[in-house]
């Protein structure tokens, strides 16, 4: 086992790569440079190694990984059998979430695209082809018990609990409380980081980074949370117009999952799709569109012309409108009393308070 630097990550996201000797790539496989500053592992030399586990990110140029021996099994020309290279994620190198490339550990004559004299033919100015740019991407806060997985760009799983007790030694506090400690809690978020740019130096992408964010329901660009009993305190609703809406950062003591985005895409393809309320099912929003293979209701829509369907209706039996026939016209309806309910008491239920 031993830390070796990623030279070249080209070969990793196409099948059927080959080698310098014409042997098949395992898939995820990079060409790295051991040697140097660890005199026993000897003289500098590249080699490629393939993910050790099927939890993978493949390492931007220049990142360190750890590499290890263990057993394979390729079919390929290769003399050696059974044996194999393989590298571990890149190491937190630079605390920066979004690149660890520790440069410069092998002392080189520049870098820079192409081979000049004195450069390795793997030198690279660049950390990667369609991945270039760095972003100011903030650790997530952690707490005591967690287990927390994060990504480059602004992801993170987080497999928590409600924190109680000592809490001054964490630099941001959760955004979301619930009546007891270790009451298991999953987040899983995603938020756009703020631009570095390619002038960014390492030492302002470390300042920037050097600092925690937390979750915020309100404020991540999607969210998933699924509780027990958990409140979440930021919780809003992009309509609140209904009641329960407005309560929703107050909801406790149930389970719930809450789900949060500009927008909200639930697609079944081949079946039902179920929405099941067992004491309410609620749909609510600024326009509310029901639509099927033969009629499309806008409910608006669909209230004013009924509005307006007993209006007329009321005139008939108020005799404000009458039918005219060969006797003369009509007079009032004996249910008179029951419409002017129907129009001023019973259709008001459905109108906004």
């Amino acid at each position: 086992m031993f830390l070796a630097e990623c030279t070249e990550n080209l070969k990793a996201f196409k099948p059927d790569q080959k080698d310098e000797n014409g042997d098949i790539l395992p898939l995820g496989s990079c060409k790295f440079r051991i040697g140097g500053h660890q005199s026993n592992l000897g003289q500098i030399r590249d080699l490629w190694a393939r993910p050790a586990t099927f939890v993978r990110r493949i390492p931007a140029i220049g990142e360190q990984c750890i590499l290890i021996t263990a057993p394979t099994n390729d079919y390929s020309t290769s003399n050696v059998k059974g044996i194999g290279m393989l590298y571990l994620a890149p190491i937190n190198s630079t605390d920066d979430l979004n690149v660890h490339a520790f440069s410069k550990i092998w002392k080189r004559k520049g870098l820079a695209q192409g081979s000049n004299p004195g450069e390795r033919p793997n030198d690279r100015a660049e950390i990667g082809r369609s991945f270039k740019t760095p972003k100011k991407v903030l650790n997530v806060q952690i707490f005591e018990g967690d287990d927390l997985f994060e990504g480059r760009f602004g992801q993170s799983i987080r497999f928590g609990t409600t924190v109680k007790g000592e809490t001054g030694h964490y630099a941001e506090k959760p955004t979301w409380d619930g009546p007891s400690n270790n009451d298991p809690i999953t987040i899983i978020r995603v938020k756009k980081p703020a631009g570095g740019g390619q002038n960014t130096t390492a030492n302002q992408l470390l300042s920037a980074s050097n600092k925690y964010t937390i979750e915020d329901i309100d404020k991540d660009d999607s969210s998933i949370y699924l509780t027990v009993n958990q409140k979440l305190k930021n919780f809003k609703a992009g309509f609140d117009k209904n009641l329960d809406a407005k309560k929703l950062a107050q909801f406790e003591g149930k389970s719930q999952i809450a789900i949060n985005s500009n927008r909200v895409v639930l697609n079944a393809t081949k079946d039902m799709l179920l929405l099941i309320g067992k004491d309410k099912a609620i749909l609510t929003g600024k326009k509310v569109i029901l639509q099927s293979e033969k009629y499309k209701f806008d409910i608006d829509e669909l209230g004013d012309f009924l509005k307006k369907w007993l209006g007329e209706f009321a005139k008939l039996c108020q005799g404000s409108a009458m039918f005219s026939t060969p006797a003369g016209p009509t007079g009032p309806s004996t249910n008179t009393a029951q419409v002017s309910l129907l129009q001023s008491v019973d259709f008001n239920k459905f109108k906004q308070p």
